[in-house]
């Protein structure tokens, strides 16, 4: 990836994330990342383009992530607890990041085609679980529920630690706050 596709991504994030889509003007976002507005259309043609391309590529990098010391032969619950922890970690370094993708995930400014490759970024997740609900360990939810009310549980453990500030201990949270989710799951 360019420096200056780079910066454009950057700046996009920042404004989007402050100001939403129709406060952030391309000429701002050029500006923000030190390039011409005609370097951004270059990059992404349209503002919509832009915003499906960082939505991607945030997918991208948080499905790698969260995938991160994983293995398919883990058992759901050290498997679904390592993704969670990464999932977390990587939230608490990446605010905008996370209030990006809360803010975009049903956005029309997303195309359905655009958020089913962003969906393809957690197939391995999708399959764990799917593992879990055949094996009697996770309750028999559909998969897309089981992962969007992780997501959202999940998304308030990053957001309660964020705020804490840094004196916070975002692993004695994490371990206080991820059985209550692992409970929820769980099959009984």
């Amino acid at each position: 990836m360019t420096d200056k596709r780079k910066a454009i991504l950057k700046s996009a994030l920042l404004l989007f994330t402050e100001r939403g889509f129709h406060g952030t003007p391309t000429s701002l976002i050029a500006r923000e990342a030190g390039v011409a507005t005609g370097t951004l259309f270059h990059y992404f043609g349209t503002k919509e383009n832009l915003i499906s391309d960082l939505y991607l590529e945030i997918k991208r990098e948080a499905g790698k992530v969260m995938s991160e010391g994983t293995d398919t032969g883990d058992d759901t619950t050290s498997g679904l607890r390592r993704i969670a922890s990464n999932y977390v970690s990587w939230g608490i370094r990446n605010p905008a990041k996370i209030k990006f993708m809360e803010q975009f995930c049903l956005s029309p400014f997303v195309p359905d085609e655009t958020r089913e490759e962003g969906v393809s970024n957690f197939l391995f997740l999708a399959g764990l679980f799917e593992k879990g609900i055949t094996s009697g360990e996770i309750k028999p939810l559909p998969v897309e529920l089981a992962i969007k009310m992780a997501a959202e549980f999940l998304n308030g453990v990053i957001s309660y630690i964020i705020r804490q500030g840094p004196c916070c201990d975002a692993n004695e949270i994490f371990e206080l706050a991820y059985p209550v989710l692992e409970d929820g799951l769980r099959k009984r």
